[in-house]
C-alpha cells in the first residue's frame, strides 16, 4: 500500500512547482497517523517468532488462515504479493546468433584477425534434425567461412579450425585473444563438415558453482561461455542468482528478512543449500550479494541465449526456512536427514511435504518469479534427494516417491505448461542399494514421458543407465538421459582421467540406447586436467570412437604453441603419449583424481591411501610413478631454452607446472611411506591399513632429516604452482573479497573462501574434500599442519611413547579454525617465477632421489574398492573391464 498511498497524498512530490513540502500539511499528517493506526489495528505489521518486524506480507493470522485455503486461493495470494518486476528476454534469430558468433570470433582471435573470418548461421529445418557445422575457404582470398546451425555450432567450427588447422590451443589456460599464425591455413576444396552425435551438449554440476565459480565476475564468465560455445555446449546449467528469486518468493509467503537470512548459507556453500543438504552455515547473504548475483545472471543468460544455448534454470525442490511451519500450522512438513555430520543448526533442512498444497503453491510461485526475473527456456533443474535417502532412512512407501516427483513437476508445469525437469541422477548411483527397480519406477513415473531429462552423472565410471543389477531396459534407459563425465570431486588438483572410456563409450552408448539425447560434463570443479575435458567436449562431434593416440599427439603440438620446432613437438608427443596411456587411462577401482598427501590432515598411517571424506580421491596412484617421471623429463626438454627463439606458450607452461607438481606430490608420498615404516617399528601405533616392512630409515636422526625434507618439498611445490594464475590462493581470496561492498562484508566473504577449501564446515565436517595445491595454501596452511605433526612425532620418537592421535587432532583443529578466520597475510594474486628454469633446478636438486624411489610401490597387494558411499558397492563390479 505504501507507493499508492504516497502518490495519493502527494501527486506532485519531486516535481518543480509541486506546492512545497507536502509533509508539513496538518491535514496530511493527520491522515498519515490515521492510516498507521489502521494498519496496526488490522495487524499489517506483526511480530515474528523471533520478535523481529515483517513488512513484506500480511499478518501471521492471515497467513495461518491462508494455509487452509485451496490451491487456487494459495496461488492468488502469492500472485497478489508478487513483485511485478519483469525481465525482457531477447528474441533470438539467425541474424542475432550470427552477430553473437562473430563477436565471439573477434574475442577469440583479435579484431584484425577476425576480419578474415566469415560467419553464417543456417537454422535446422526440423526440431529433431542434428546440429552441424562446416568450415570452408572463404569467398575472399585468405578468408575462412564458418557456417553452422546456431551460434554454438559456428563457435564449434571455429574451435575445430583453430585446433586442427592453426594448431592453436583454446583451453582454459590460453588467454584471449589467442596467439595466431600470421596467415590462416587453407581448408581445401572439400572443406570440413561435422554433425552432432546427440541433441544436447550439457555442462556443469551444481557443485561447480561453489568449488570453482563462487567468486567469478563477468569477465571470467564471458571467457567460460565462449569456451562452452566452442566446446559444443548448448544446454548449460545456469543457477547464479537463484537466492534472489528465493528471497522474493519466501517473502510472498509471509517470511521475514530475518527468517530468510537465517536460512541462507554463505556464498561459498550455496551448491549444497540448493540441494537441501545444509542451511545457515557461513551465512547470511548480503543485499549487495543478492542484487549483484541477479545482475550477473542476467548477463550470463543474455550471452548464452544469444549464441543459441538453452540455459537450465532452477525450480523449487521443497526446502524452506523453519519459520514457515509456524506461519502455516495446518500444512505438513518433513525434514531431511543429517548430511555431512553437520550439527543441528546447519543440517536437517525442513521441507514442505510434497502431498501438501503449499508445495505446489510455492513451487509455482518460484518458477513464476524465475521467469519474471530471468526469462525462461522451459527446462528446470531440481534435486530433491541428493545424498539424502527419502524418509530419512525408514521404510518408504512407493506412492510417496511417486507423489514427491509429481509434486515437483506439477509445480513447474503450473507456472510453465512447457516445463521439462532436468535432474542429476547422482542419487541412483550414490545410494544404489535403495534405488532398486521398484523405487526407480515409482519415482520416475511421477513425471510424464518426455518431460524429464536424467543426467547419468558419473557415466565415465558408473553408467547407471545400464546398471548390471537391473533388468534391461533400466528405468533410466526408458527416459531421456544424458551421458556424462564427472571426473573431479571438489575441484582437486591431482592428475587423473579415463580417456580409454570417454573416447569410445558415448558413441557406443548412443548406438545402444535411442533415449540417450546428450553428452555432458558434470565435474564438480574445473581448470585442471584440461586434456581430459577437451577430449570429452569434442565427443559430441564424433560418431566413431576417437583415436586416443592421434588425438593426444595433436594436443601435444598445439599445447607447445605454433613456434615449437619439430624436435620440441616430438618430445612433447612422447611425453603426452606416456601420460595418456597411464595417468589418463585409469583402469583400477579409483574413481577420481589422485589426492596429494601434502593436502591431507597428517596421520602416521596416511600411506594407507584412505582419506576421511574423500573416498573418491585416494592417495594411491593408479599409474606407475616412473612413467610420469619419464614424461616429466621429456616435457622439461620440450620447453627448455635452446638455440631457437622458442618461449613456452601459457598452455605449455601450465602443463610443465602441473606435471612437476604431481611428480613432487608422488615423491612426498613415497618418502612419507619410508618415514611411516620407521615410526611403526619404533613406537606403538594403531594405524589403519597394513604394516610396512622396515625401510631405508634406520635411526631417529635419519627420521628427523626426512621430516625436514618433506617440509622442504611442500615449499618447493608452492614455488612451482606460484608460476600459474590458475593455482593461486591469493586470486581465490581477492575474487571473493571483491564482492564485498565494505571491509566487514569482504572479511565475511574471505572466511567463506578459506573455509570451503580447508575445513568445509565449522569443525572440519568435510575437511580437505576441496583441497587444492595452490600457492599460499601449501605454505600457509598445509605446511604448518605437517610441521605440527612432525613436532609431536619427534616427541613420541624421543621417549618411545605412543603418538597421541586424539590430542593432536584437537590441537590441529584449533590451528585450522584460526587460519580460516584470518584475513592476513595478503597472498599474491598474480603468477610469478619461471617454471621452465624452476623445473630444471628441481630435476637437478631432487633428480637422484626421484630416480632412486620412483619404482618403490607399497601397494603391491590386492586393494579393495575405497568407496564407502551407501550402496555404491552394488556397482563396484562395473569398474571391472572398463579399460
Amino acid at each position: 500500500p505504501f507507493p499508492s498511498f504516497a502518490m495519493a497524498v502527494a501527486p506532485n512530490r519531486g516535481k518543480k512547482g509541486g506546492g512545497g513540502a507536502w509533509y508539513t500539511s496538518p491535514l496530511i499528517i493527520f491522515a498519515v497517523i490515521l492510516f498507521i493506526a489502521w494498519m496496526v489495528v488490522s495487524g499489517m505489521f506483526f511480530a515474528d517468532s523471533s520478535g523481529s518486524k515483517n513488512t513484506r506480507g500480511g499478518t501471521q493470522d492471515a497467513m495461518t488462515r491462508s494455509s487452509q485455503l485451496a490451491p487456487q486461493q494459495f496461488e492468488e495470494h502469492a500472485e497478489a504479493a508478487g513483485s511485478g518486476h519483469h525481465f525482457v528476454q531477447d528474441v533470438i534469430t539467425p541474424d542475432s546468433m550470427r552477430q553473437a558468433a562473430a563477436e565471439l570470433v573477434e574475442r577469440a582471435v583479435g579484431t584484425e584477425m577476425a576480419k578474415n573470418f566469415e560467419v553464417d548461421v543456417v537454422p535446422k529445418l526440423g526440431e529433431h534434425d542434428p546440429e552441424w557445422f562446416e568450415i570452408r575457404d572463404g569467398r575472399s582470398r585468405g578468408a575462412i567461412l564458418l557456417r553452422g546451425t546456431s551460434g554454438v555450432s559456428v563457435a564449434s567450427a571455429l574451435n575445430w579450425y583453430l585446433r586442427y588447422y592453426c594448431k592453436v590451443d583454446t583451453s582454459w589456460m590460453s588467454p584471449f585473444p589467442l596467439e595466431m599464425p600470421q596467415a590462416l591455413p587453407e581448408v581445401g576444396a572439400s572443406g570440413v563438415k561435422r554433425t552432432s552425435l546427440v541433441k544436447w551438449g550439457y555442462y556443469e554440476n551444481v557443485c561447480t558453482f561453489s568449488y570453482t565459480q563462487a567468486w567469478w565476475g563477468w569477465n571470467r564468465w564471458e571467457r567460460e561461455i565462449d569456451w562452452m560455445a566452442m566446446s559444443g555446449i548448448n544446454l548449460p546449467l545456469s543457477l547464479t542468482g537463484q537466492e534472489y528469486v528465493m528471497e522474493r518468493v519466501f517473502s510472498q509467503f509471509g517470511l521475514s528478512d530475518t527468517h530468510i537470512q537465517e536460512y541462507f548459507t554463505g556464498p561459498a556453500f550455496l551448491a549444497w543449500f540448493r540441494m537441501i543438504n545444509i542451511r545457515h552455515w557461513a551465512g547470511p547473504l548480503t543485499r549487495s550479494w543478492l542484487d549483484g548475483q541477479r545482475d550477473l545472471q542476467r548477463k550470463i543468460l543474455k550471452r548464452e541465449r544469444s549464441l543459441g544455448m538453452t540455459p537450465v534454470l532452477p525450480a523449487f525442490a521443497g526446502g524452506v526456512p523453519e519459520a514457515l511451519a509456524h506461519l502455516y500450522p495446518q500444512s505438513q512438513f518433513t525434514r531431511h536427514g543429517n548430511w555431512g555430520g553437520f550439527d543441528r543448526d546447519n543440517c536437517c533442512v525442513m521441507q514442505v511435504a510434497p502431498t501438501d498444497p503449499l508445495f505446489k503453491s510455492i513451487g509455482k510461485a518460484f518458477v513464476e518469479e524465475v521467469t519474471r526475473t530471468y526469462g525462461t527456456d522451459h527446462i528446470y533443474s531440481c534435486d530433491t534427494f541428493n545424498e539424502n535417502r527419502p524418509g530419512a532412512g525408514g521404510q518408504v512407501p512407493l506412492d510417496f516417491l511417486t507423489t514427491s516427483s509429481r509434486a515437483v513437476f506439477s509445480s513447474m508445469q503450473a507456472a510453465d505448461p512447457k516445463a521439462i525437469w532436468l535432474m542429476q541422477g547422482w542419487l541412483f548411483m550414490n545410494d544404489a542399494r535403495f534405488w532398486q527397480e521398484p523405487q526407480l519406477n515409482a519415482y520416475l513415473d511421477g513425471v510424464p514421458q518426455g518431460k524429464m531429462i536424467i543426467l547419468d552423472l558419473f557415466t565415465d565410471v558408473f553408467p547407471v543407465w545400464k546398471r548390471r543389477d537391473l533388468a534391461r531396459p533400466t528405468p533410466i534407459e526408458q527416459r531421456t538421459w544424458i551421458w556424462n563425465m564427472l571426473h573431479s570431486f571438489g575441484g582437486n588438483s591431482g592428475m587423473y582421467g579415463r580417456m580409454q572410456v570417454i573416447s569410445r563409450d558415448p558413441m557406443e552408448a548412443k548406438k545402444e540406447s535411442k533415449t540417450m539425447q546428450g553428452i555432458g560434463i558434470t565435474t564438480e570443479g574445473i581448470e585442471q586436467n584440461p586434456a581430459v575435458y577437451e577430449m570429452m567436449a569434442e565427443t559430441r562431434w564424433h560418431h566413431k570412437p576417437i583415436d586416443t593416440h592421434a588425438w593426444i599427439k595433436d594436443w601435444a603440438e598445439r599445447r607447445l604453441g605454433p613456434l615449437a620446432s619439430e624436435d620440441r613437438v616430438r618430445l612433447g608427443e612422447e611425453a603426452w603419449l606416456l601420460i595418456a596411456d597411464s595417468v589418463y587411462s585409469c583402469t583400477t577401482h579409483q574413481m577420481g583424481q589422485v589426492k596429494s598427501m601434502m593436502e591431507i590432515r597428517p596421520r602416521v598411517d596416511a600411506y594407507s591411501g584412505y582419506i576421511p571424506n574423500s573416498d573418491f580421491m585416494p592417495i594411491r596412484r593408479h599409474y606407475k610413478d616412473s612413467t610420469l617421471v619419464q614424461a616429466w623429463h621429456q616435457l622439461i626438454e620440450s620447453t627448455a631454452k635452446g638455440g631457437d627463439t622458442y618461449r613456452p606458450s601459457p598452455a605449455a607452461a601450465f602443463d610443465l607446472a602441473d606435471v612437476t607438481r604431481q611428480v613432487l606430490s608422488d615423491l612426498f608420498a613415497r618418502l612419507f611411506a619410508r618415514l611411516s615404516a620407521f615410526v611403526q617399528h619404533h613406537i606403538p601405533t594403531r594405524g589403519q591399513g597394513f604394516n610396512l616392512p622396515q625401510g631405508k630409515i634406520t635411526s631417529v636422526e635419519e627420521a628427523e632429516k626426512m621430516m625436514k625434507r618433506l617440509e622442504s618439498l611442500i615449499e618447493v611445490a608452492d614455488k612451482v604452482v606460484a608460476t600459474q594464475g590458475h593455482m593461486l590462493l591469493g586470486k581465490w581470496i581477492d575474487d571473493a573479497r571483491r564482492w564485498g561492498k565494505n571491509e566487514e562484508e569482504a572479511d565475511h566473504l574471505e572466511f567463506n573462501a578459506r573455509n570451503l577449501i580447508t575445513l568445509w564446515g565449522p569443525n572440519g565436517e568435510i575437511a580437505d574434500y576441496a583441497s587444492k595445491q595452490w600457492a599460499g595454501l601449501l605454505t600457509d596452511y598445509y605446511l604448518p599442519r605437517w610441521s605440527l605433526f612432525f613436532e609431536r612425532l619427534r616427541r613420541s620418537l624421543a621417549d618411545q611413547s605412543p603418538f597421541d592421535e586424539r590430542a593432536f587432532r584437537k590441537e590441529l583443529l584449533g590451528l585450522e579454525q584460526d587460519w580460516s578466520r584470518k584475513t592476513s597475510p595478503k597472498f599474491p594474486s598474480k603468477p610469478h617465477g619461471d617454471i621452465v628454469a624452476l623445473a630444471k633446478r628441481i630435476k637437478e636438486t631432487y633428480g637422484e632421489l626421484i630416480d632412486e624411489t620412483q619404482h618403490e610401490d607399497i601397494y603391491n597387494v590386492p586393494l579393495p574398492p575405497l568407496v564407502r558411499a551407501p550402496g555404491a558397492d552394488v556397482l563396484a563390479e562395473q569398474l571391472e573391464g572398463r579399460q
